[in-house]
C-alpha cells in the first residue's frame, strides 16, 4: 500500500517533466507495440528527445475485450526514461529506467483477478534505423511490480475489499515496435 501511494507522487512528477520537456523537444516520434497487438491490446506511443543522450518515453495500452471467454481487460501506462548510447537519440541501443500503473480485470485459473499495479524496472534495447523517418524498436524489461487485487473463484460473489496482495519480480516490458519520426 504505501509503495501504490509513493508511485503516484512519482507518475505526477514524472507527467510534469514531460510536460515541461515537450516545449523543449527536437524530436518527437509516435510509435506502437505489434507484440501489444498480437495479445489483443491496442496501445501508443510517444517519444520526447530532452538531450542528446536522454529521451522521455510514453505508451499506454489497454485491452477492453472477452475473447472465446477469456477476459483480459486492462488499462496501463508505461512511463520510461531512456539513455542512449550512441550520441544520438533513437539510433543502435538504449537503456531506460521504467514505470508503470495498471488496473486489471482478468480470469485465469478459474479465479477473477480485479485490482491495480505499480512498479518499477530497468529496460534495455535496440532502434533499428529503417528511414529517416521510420525505425523498428525492440524493448525488453524486469523490475518489481507491487499489486493489490480482489481475487475469488469465478461464479461466486466478489469480496467487498482488496483481499491479495503482493510484489512481484516480472518482466516488465516486452516489445518490437514501429517508431515513426514526426519532427
Amino acid at each position: 500500500m504505501f509503495f501504490l501511494n509513493k508511485f503516484k507522487y512519482f507518475l505526477v512528477a514524472l507527467a510534469m517533466m514531460a510536460g515541461v520537456q515537450i516545449v523543449n523537444a527536437q524530436r518527437v516520434s509516435l510509435k506502437t507495440n505489434g507484440l501489444y497487438w498480437l495479445a489483443t491490446s491496442p496501445n501508443l506511443g510517444t517519444e520526447l528527445r530532452m538531450s542528446r543522450h536522454f529521451t522521455l518515453n510514453l505508451e499506454a495500452a489497454g485491452n477492453p475485450f472477452t475473447i472465446g471467454g477469456h477476459k483480459m481487460r486492462h488499462a496501463s501506462v508505461f512511463p520510461e526514461l531512456r539513455y542512449w548510447f550512441a550520441g544520438r537519440p533513437q539510433v543502435q541501443h538504449f537503456a531506460g529506467v521504467m514505470a508503470l500503473a495498471s488496473v486489471f480485470d482478468m480470469e485465469f485459473k478459474g479465479n477473477l483477478h480485479q485490482g491495480v499495479a505499480g512498479g518499477l524496472g530497468l529496460t534495455y534495447g535496440y532502434s533499428f534505423v529503417l528511414s529517416k523517418r521510420l525505425s523498428l524498436e525492440t524493448t525488453v524489461g524486469l523490475g518489481a511490480v507491487c499489486y493489490k487485487e480482489r481475487k475469488y473463484p469465478v461464479n461466486t460473489i466478489k469480496p467487498n475489499s482488496f483481499n491479495h496482495n503482493g510484489i512481484a519480480l516480472t518482466p516488465t516490458k516486452i516489445g518490437v515496435s514501429i517508431v515513426y519520426i514526426l519532427k
